[in-house]
């Protein structure tokens, strides 16, 4: 056996000999336990007045929606109902563009099953600006759960019948670095089907929402405001 060989062997038994930093498993995120059934998901007699805040605490950060029920009621009850359920805990944004950032199909299915329901369109009272949030839609009468954030002025989105219901209140510089990297490529029928396991799969690094909540009055709200007319 040559003397490269007989150092390769030594090297390899002391190898073993060392303790090495075990790396812990870290769960991406963890999932609300929901019964979906039990849910409602009506909006009949929304509220036509009045504002509410939602508070995202998210891997890249806070920030806080002021929604207004004027704009548009059926999606701001809609919106409401939606936190209250738990249903955003855990849902990744899984499109970032330079004009656009989009989120809304839970990371679990039997969750984006229950709320496939459509709400109606309602007028478009106010412009996609910057800093603005509407329900996302495929056609007449099909906002369900996904949300656009506008990051620069969308006006073309009015034309389409994307009704705003809140603006990014504090925390736009958070909105701004959430992680572009994957674009919009994520499938979004198979986060449909296999949830944040097909996600967390294949983008490991997509920023996602740890928990939204219905925020009681603007104190509990820290960051300058971010709406961009």
């Amino acid at each position: 056996m040559s003397k490269y060989c007989i150092l390769l062997f030594i090297v390899s038994l002391c190898v073993g000999c060392f303790p090495t930093e075990k790396k812990e498993l870290v769960e991406p995120v963890v999932l609300p336990s929901v019964n979906w059934e039990e849910g409602e998901t009506s909006v009949e007699g929304a509220a036509t007045e009045g504002e509410f805040r939602i508070k995202f605490e998210t891997t890249a950060g806070d920030f806080t929606f002021l929604v207004h029920r004027d704009w548009a009621p059926l999606g701001a009850e809609r919106l409401h109902e939606l936190v209250k359920s738990k249903f955003y805990d855990g849902v990744v944004f899984h499109q970032v563009n330079p004009g656009m950032i989009q989120f809304g199909i839970s990371g679990d299915p039997q969750a984006t099953t229950y709320w496939d329901k459509p709400i109606a369109d309602e007028p478009v009272k106010e412009s996609n600006y910057a800093a603005v949030a509407s329900f996302a839609k495929k056609g007449e009468d099909s906002r369900r759960t996904q949300i656009c954030i506008s990051l620069v002025q969308n006006s073309y989105m009015d034309s389409e019948g994307y009704s705003p219901m809140a603006e990014v209140e504090s925390g736009w510089e958070v909105v701004k670095r959430i992680n572009p990297e994957y674009g919009i490529n994520a499938s979004e029928e198979k986060i449909k089907e296999r949830g944040n396991e097909y996600i967390f799969e294949k983008f490991p690094n997509m920023d996602y929402i740890i928990k939204a909540t219905i925020v009681a009055d603007e104190s509990d709200v820290d960051g300058a405001k971010g709406t961009q007319k």
